[in-house]
């Protein structure tokens, strides 16, 4: 009897944690946007806080992706400064799409115009932003989502480069 009670508790203790596991899992949570812009001035910010309050719940997400994405090529490039860096998001007006809303950071191919290969040429861009400062990311931002609007699309995609002008270009499609 006295041996039965070590087993007795490891038995129970499988079961709290078995049951723990399979509750956190049993909930698919949906994606939400925060609903503050914290600033932090060692980071790179899109927009004001100001429009990002104002922002719709899609241009909050596409706001998050672009602040995600840029930060995430800087710290890239500070460690590496000879290789460049892209990001390609893509967002969907569902924000449970999993597969639409992403961030994918990738090394820039370089092309050599003397070699030919049998791939077909990139797409045209259905638009294109040059991002200096705060107040043409938010006016970029509104562009894209009035595309969408326009094309009645539900997601799109936008490649994220720095420049050398330490702007950033968004070229969507």
């Amino acid at each position: 009897m006295k041996n039965q009670h070590p087993h007795v508790a490891k038995m129970i203790f499988f079961a709290i944690t078995i049951s723990a596991f399979l509750g956190s899992c049993a909930k698919d949570k949906p994606l939400t946007t925060k609903t503050s812009y914290p600033e932090n001035s060692s980071v790179f910010r899109s927009v004001t806080k100001e429009e990002y309050l104002n922002a719709t719940p899609l241009e909050r997400r596409f706001i998050d992706q672009i602040d995600g994405a840029v930060n995430t090529l800087d710290l890239l490039k500070k460690n590496n400064p000879q290789q460049e860096y892209e990001a390609i998001i893509s967002i969907d007006k569902d924000p449970n799409n999993k597969f639409h809303n992403s961030i994918l950071i990738g090394i820039v191919e370089k092309k050599s115009s003397g070699i030919q290969t049998d791939s077909e040429p990139d797409p045209a861009p259905d638009g294109k932003c040059h991002v200096s400062g705060l107040s043409s990311a938010y006016s970029c931002i509104k562009e894209v989502e009035k595309y969408m609007d326009a094309k009645n699309t539900d997601s799109i995609s936008a490649t994220i480069t720095r420049t050398a002008d330490n702007c950033v270009d968004i070229v969507y499609h």
